[in-house]
């Protein structure tokens, strides 16, 4: 089966399936009874930036990552009008986390290769994909699994540190303004 439609069936799964609860969630934030269909189709539709991000990043998360830095402030400034701290950081926690999904979904891909027959686990396999030799890597990074399993990894670290940390200032910046005015 082909591997790039194998990730957008898995994505179009990730995306849709996730986007329920997380819908419920910003509803029960926002406290709006006919929120919800609003609500999934903006989270769906972070989601489908995601995926165009990773994708023109052509399965490197760089352009995933940078978008962290405008899911976070979106999503403070947004949420901390509506719910304590406490729900705002748990609430931009997950949708980070669901925000890399489609960079994280790319942890298919040494699956697919090893399924194929592929050597996952050795340097010369991983600079026949193309993983590139000039960048010097050590084992197993230089490595198809240890590559992906790298990209994966801190595309979620810094996804997640990011968005909640921007949250969690922009939080601190409103509690410290209402102080002020006082």
């Amino acid at each position: 089966m082909d591997p790039v439609l194998i990730i957008i069936v898995l994505n179009l799964i990730l995306g849709f399936g996730f986007a329920i609860p997380l819908a419920g969630i910003l509803q029960r934030l926002d406290r709006k009874i006919q929120g919800f269909t609003r609500y999934f189709i903006i989270i769906v539709s972070i989601y489908f930036i995601e995926s165009l991000a990773v994708g023109i990043g052509m399965g490197i998360p760089v352009l995933s990552v940078g978008l962290a830095f405008i899911w976070g402030i979106v999503l403070g400034l947004w949420l901390r009008a509506h719910a304590p701290a406490g729900e705002v950081l748990k609430t931009s926690f997950f949708l980070s986390l669901y925000s890399s999904l489609p960079a994280a979904s790319f942890v298919v891909l040494p699956v697919l290769m090893w399924a194929g027959g592929w050597q996952i686990l050795s340097a010369q396999e991983g600079a026949s994909f193309g993983i590139p030799e000039s960048l010097g890597l050590p084992w197993p990074l230089n490595t198809i699994l240890g590559f992906y399993a790298a990209l994966v990894i801190g595309a979620v670290v810094f996804k997640t540190v990011i968005t909640t940390g921007e949250v969690s200032l922009l939080i601190r910046l409103g509690e410290k303004s209402k102080v002020d005015n006082f």
